[in-house]
């Protein structure tokens, strides 16, 4: 698959059918793929529009005058300009008169204008300059390697048409609108540890990008409308609102039809790993500093500012920032391998997770468990799993991704890291039991506090250091967010292991969505007996 070689796409608007013909074979001839706009008055417009975006044209070429030809006052081109969609429009001119161009270039600076009376050379020449700042082939800009931008094309974005594959490079050509040549890295080369994650990125993925002589940039690639609302969001809650000197600056952002992408600033030195692989290299004493340093000093303004909130459902709130997760994953969701074929799940008579979390939450609303009396809201991240926090080698802590970032559950943040550090524990542990221990473990707790790390002494080397992160972390949580109440803690940790199990799995995959599941109904067993001793005493003979 050719991704860079695409000829440009544009769209060519005129009212006169000769007029079409002749731009037609002169872009041909161009090196172009000119696509023709059909009809007269509003149906050339309707169908400019159609056309533009059932093509994917990166390039516009409009007449000035689509309604009248002898109409000086008609300025519909322009206005079709506005609306067309994501592309670099040329407003094409029959006006005669120099002085009337002059008065629109000074209205609208940013666009190109031409005269149908200059010469095809100078026409040629302006389109390829434009065509030259939005899109790869024409600039010739040169990306390595290779197979990354294959991989992102058959992954992320597999369900864009191949012809329409060339918006990936063009979208790195927007962004850099300089670059003559282009190296990508994946930020992570732990690929083993970091394909595990809580909250996966649908159809996104995050870059090293280096641009000719110049020092790194981070590029996030993704769905055009998932860009649109991370630019919105960082403008709205994150720029000059977080703490210290080390916040990803937005720096660029570019969107096409399919795909969007922005431009972050690098911070830090060139050894920046995600927190998912620095988590696994480097020993306790490292990590609980980086995370530290992230939740009081990066992120510390955000609680200091926190809202009290009274009388409210934690999963209303958590739908305020996931979106409506629970009619889109969790309403229809049937499992890979039902519970009822797991045997830890029927020798532990634990609840089904689902049904509970439909009975007793979702669709419960008159008692609805995650109702609490009182509880904060802040600005969270929305998505702190350990593939969007970064770490370099000085243990500097800088997030990236804000598509999800707003008012949330103030606990929020702290629980999809821990969530996420449980997870990404479950491909490592050759001792199933042990994950099942620490699950219990995590669930015991009735105030938020630092856990006891002596009642585990006994468990691996893995679960011992999940341990002690997640011991620091509900301690920062305590600490940043005034809230001690434990209940809402794992009220947050349910939604999260259900979140996980219900997004789309393949066969190879179904493990994990049985083991999020598995946790799940544990800690709804938990939930269930609140104010009971627990874990129960007869679970000890159980586990063993």
């Amino acid at each position: 698959m050719n991704i860079v070689g695409n000829k440009p796409r544009i769209i060519f608007v005129d009212n006169d059918q000769r007029v079409r013909e002749s731009y037609e074979a002169l872009l041909k001839y161009w090196g172009y793929e000119p696509v023709l706009a059909i009809g007269e008055g509003k149906s050339l417009y309707g169908d400019a529009v159609t056309k533009a975006r059932k093509f994917h044209c990166i390039l516009a070429l409009i007449d000035l005058r689509l309604s009248d030809d002898y109409d000086d006052d008609d300025l519909s081109g322009l206005k079709l300009a506005e609306e067309i969609g994501p592309i670099r429009t040329i407003i094409l001119s029959g006006y005669p008169s120099q002085m009337i161009l002059r008065e629109l270039l000074d209205k609208h600076k940013d666009t190109p204008f031409l005269s149908k009376a200059d010469s095809p050379e100078k026409i040629k020449r302006t389109i390829d300059t434009e065509a030259g700042k939005v899109c790869s082939a024409k600039r010739g800009l040169q990306i390595k390697p290779a197979d990354i931008l294959e991989k992102i094309s058959k992954t992320t974005f597999r369900s864009l048409p191949e012809e329409y594959q060339d918006q990936i490079t063009d979208i790195l050509a927007q962004l850099l609108p300089g670059a003559s040549n282009l190296k990508l890295e994946k930020l992570d080369s732990n690929q083993s540890y970091s394909q595990v994650s809580t909250v996966p990125r649908p159809q996104s993925v995050v870059l090293r990008v280096y641009e000719d002589d110049y020092e790194p940039v981070v590029v996030k690639l993704a769905r055009a409308e998932k860009i649109k609302e991370e630019v919105d969001r960082y403008e709205k809650f994150i720029a000059r609102k977080v703490g210290g000197n080390f916040i990803a600056k937005l720096e660029r952002h570019a969107i096409l039809w399919d795909i969007g992408g922005a431009l972050y600033s690098y911070i830090g030195d060139f050894d920046v790993k995600t927190f998912s692989s620095y988590y696994e290299e480097h020993p306790i004493e490292d990590i609980i500093e980086c995370i530290t340093s992230f939740f009081t000093v990066s992120w510390g303004k955000h609680y200091e500012r926190r809202q009290l909130l009274e009388n409210t459902s934690l999963f209303d709130l958590y739908e305020k920032v996931w979106g409506d997760w629970y009619k889109k994953r969790v309403k229809n969701f049937t499992p890979t391998t039902p519970l009822e074929d797991v045997e830890i799940y029927k020798r532990l008579n634990l609840p089904e997770p689902i049904e509970w979390f439909k009975r007793n939450i979702a669709e419960g609303r008159k008692k609805d468990l995650s109702h609490v009396a009182m509880t904060y809201e802040a600005i969270t991240h929305g998505d702190l799993h350990g593939d969007n926090l970064l770490i370099d080698s000085h243990r500097n802590a800088w997030v990236i991704d804000f598509e999800r970032s707003g008012e949330g559950h103030a606990l929020q943040d702290f629980i999809e890291l821990e969530s996420d550090i449980i997870n990404r524990l479950e491909g490592r542990l050759d001792d199933f039991g042990a994950y099942i221990n620490l699950a219990i473990h995590v669930a015991k707790q009735t105030e938020i506090q630092a856990l006891n790390e002596s009642e585990i002494k006994a468990m691996d080397a893995s679960i011992q250091k999940a341990i002690g992160t997640i011991s620091v972390l509900r301690s920062l949580a305590q600490q940043c967010t005034g809230l001690t109440d434990a209940r809402q803690y794992l009220l947050g940790l349910l939604f999260n292991m259900i979140f996980r199990a219900t997004i789309n799995h393949s066969e190879k995959k179904r493990m994990r969505q049985t083991r999020a599941l598995l946790l799940a109904s544990i800690f709804c067993h938990r939930l269930d007996h609140w104010d009971e001793p627990w874990p129960p005493e007869e679970w000890k003979s159980k586990l063993q």
